[in-house]
């Protein structure tokens, strides 16, 4: 993909690195030298010092071909601006701006801009090292529903039925004395056990306690 990168404060020089490094094309914005050099002489892709909602600026980035737009730097107002610019003008596809304060969540929600925080990231990232009842979500599907790795740590001998029904999930595979399954509704789930499933994401807080 052809990402600009707006802002190159540690937050955004930090993700164009992995962005580049994960195979994408990569120009960065910053009005700053100092912080451009942040990115260090082994950075694959392009840097541009200027005004970051310039239009000029923009063009020579090539926001006209840009396949997304992420806006990230300290500055609300800049993130609001450029984001728009790229929306209205440009009609770049993706657009995905940085909240500085989160209290002007709705000022994102009205204008319709997809929004990350990297204050609220930090935060989720440390509730879940804290946790103690913790479970692999390999991957959320919606704002419900997630599909989780989970292993049986407690002996409840249900059937997978018998779990499908109380948990309100479904079991796609199961690993059992290191061979992985498809499993048969009616056989039973053993400690030690290792399962794969889809569930809620109330379900999953209730599940993980009683397993």
């Amino acid at each position: 993909m052809n990402i600009l990168v707006i802002g190159c404060g540690r937050f955004g020089s930090n993700l164009s690195k992995e962005l580049s490094d994960s195979g994408h094309n990569i120009t960065v914005i910053d009005r700053d030298n100092e912080r451009l050099s942040m990115l260090g002489s082994g950075f694959n892709g392009v840097k541009i010092k200027g005004i970051e909602y310039d239009n000029e600026v923009l063009m020579q980035a090539g926001i006209s071909n840009a396949d997304a737009l992420i806006a990230v730097t300290p500055y609300e107002n800049i993130n609001i601006t450029v984001s728009l610019i790229a929306k209205k003008i440009y009609q770049v596809p993706k657009i995905i701006a940085r909240i500085v304060n989160p209290n002007r969540q709705y000022i994102y929600e009205n204008l319709k801009i997809e929004t990350i925080s990297p204050v609220e990231l930090g935060v989720t990232v440390l509730k879940d090292k804290l946790s103690v009842t913790s479970y692999h979500k390999i991957i959320s599907i919606n704002d419900e529903y997630e599909f989780i790795e989970i292993m049986i740590k407690k002996d409840k001998r249900f059937t997978v039925r018998e779990f499908e029904d109380k948990y309100e999930c479904i079991i796609s595979a199961i690993i059992s004395g290191g061979r992985a399954k498809i499993p048969n509704k009616d056989e039973k789930l053993m400690l030690g056990d290792k399962i794969y499933c889809t569930i809620g994401n109330k379900q999953a807080e209730r599940l993980v306690p009683a397993l």
